[in-house]
């Protein structure tokens, strides 16, 4: 059950954890924007600059701190999470134990989605007890949003002539995995009072499923269609700048009319168009996971067949193939099927769990984490449970969800609406 508390004062204990998650972030948009940058001029090398041991660096960092957040905040949040957050790394390790000399040759598999300390960083999501302080987290991730797009505008710019799908995904890949899964969660929420605000954010969310459809993604595209919908139905139904919106709606059918009628004056729009349009009757997902389901060993399915395991891929020639798209079944594959139950049962607790005060923002945390378990289960490309920055973000936002005990100093609509019962002391190791 959900309980609301008035905030106590932030300890330096609280501050220091704040700074040391913030520095895992930076590291990792660091790491992001440099790998990004780089793999135009050679992909395989990107990930392996000197920002990538930053990266690394801060995982590590992060992993005492994801341990110090669960013995501090468990008891804010319910039994089945935390049950779920102590069996993964568990049977991870189980299921990795024949295997850790991988770890001791190549660290940076440790941090890997196949590793064990992913599996500990987990434990970020306790972080969302302190609100105050994910509240900030989440304006850094906005501004890390609004640096990505600058940054993918002029990656396409730079790119030239979009002439084959690889071209457009050197360029702008990466970063706009990261776009299309943390933006949405703050275009949906209702902080945009004034018609400025609201044709920005709508802009911003166009010109994102504008990246989606420049590396080609139709799920991803598909999305991004389905959650302005949603906005939109949202905005129209409380009945405020409507006539904004009309306006903004006849404005965009008319430029997408003349750009489809002059395609011949856009070249670099030509192009992405012509790779895009040729990617429509591919099916490259279904026959992956077939090829990959005749090679499956059904004996390992409760033991796994560990993290460095590998498959033969018709799609991919140069090595044996290590990936899939479909992270539940590569779960099961690389640690049994005992292992990716915790993990869906953090995603499935989240999307159930009522929220009884109808806080807008939890909302629109389990709409995002709902296109997430869909993405993890097929629908979604170029994403892992890894040590990336859009993971860090879908793990706050089950803590976010999950999370029993409120403060209303952070609400602050629910400071005006709702009346504070007795407040209850933040539960304290």
């Amino acid at each position: 059950m959900t309980s609301v508390t008035a905030s106590p004062s932030s300890d330096k204990t609280t501050r220091y954890l704040y700074y040391g998650i913030l520095f895992v972030l930076f590291a990792h948009f660091i790491a992001l924007i440099f790998s990004q940058y780089y793999m135009k001029v050679n992909a395989d090398a990107a990930e392996s600059g000197w920002y990538s041991k930053i990266a690394f660096l801060s995982d590590i960092v992060l992993t005492p701190i994801s341990l110090f957040l669960y013995f501090k905040y468990h008891r804010c949040f319910p039994f089945v999470i935390n049950t779920c957050f102590l069996l993964m790394p568990l049977l991870v390790f189980i299921a990795s134990f024949n295997d850790l000399g991988l770890f001791a040759k190549t660290p940076s598999v440790f941090y890997s989605p196949k590793g064990l300390g992913t599996w500990l960083n987990f434990g970020t999501l306790y972080f969302a007890a302190e609100e105050e302080y994910t509240e900030k987290i989440l304006k850094w991730f906005k501004y890390f949003c609004y640096v990505l797009i600058v940054f993918n505008l002029m990656q396409l710019g730079l790119a030239g002539t979009i002439s084959n799908r690889e071209v457009a995904l050197n360029a702008i890949r990466d970063t706009t995995v990261v776009l299309l899964w943390v933006y949405p969660f703050f275009f949906l929420n209702d902080d945009d009072k004034t018609n400025f605000a609201k044709l920005t954010k709508y802009g911003m969310m166009l010109l994102i499923a504008f990246f989606a459809f420049a590396i080609a993604s139709r799920s991803y595209l598909l999305t991004m269609a389905i959650l302005i919908f949603i906005k939109l139905r949202r905005d129209l139904k409380e009945g405020k700048n409507n006539f904004i919106l009309f306006c903004m709606i006849i404005m965009g059918l008319m430029a997408g009319y003349y750009i489809v009628v002059n395609l011949d004056k856009f070249g670099t729009l030509k192009d992405i168009s012509t790779v895009f349009t040729g990617r429509m009757g591919e099916d490259s997902r279904s026959s992956q996971l077939h090829e990959f389901m005749d090679q499956f060993n059904w004996d390992k399915l409760f033991t796994g067949v560990g993290p460095s395991a590998t498959w033969n891929w018709s799609g991919d020639l140069k090595a044996p193939y290590q990936w899939l798209d479909n992270q539940f079944i590569l779960i099961i594959w690389w640690f049994g099927l005992q292992t990716c139950i915790p993990y869906i049962g953090h995603l499935v607790y989240s999307l159930f769990k009522k929220n009884r005060l109808n806080l807008i923002r939890i909302t629109n945390a389990k709409i995002t984490l709902f296109f997430w378990t869909l993405a993890c289960a097929g629908f979604g490309i170029y994403i892992t449970i890894s040590s990336s920055l859009y993971y860090y973000f879908m793990t706050l936002m089950i803590g976010m969800v999950t999370l029993n005990i409120r403060r209303v100093v952070v609400y602050h609509k629910l400071q005006e609406e709702q009346p504070v019962p007795d407040a209850e002391p933040l539960p304290q190791v």
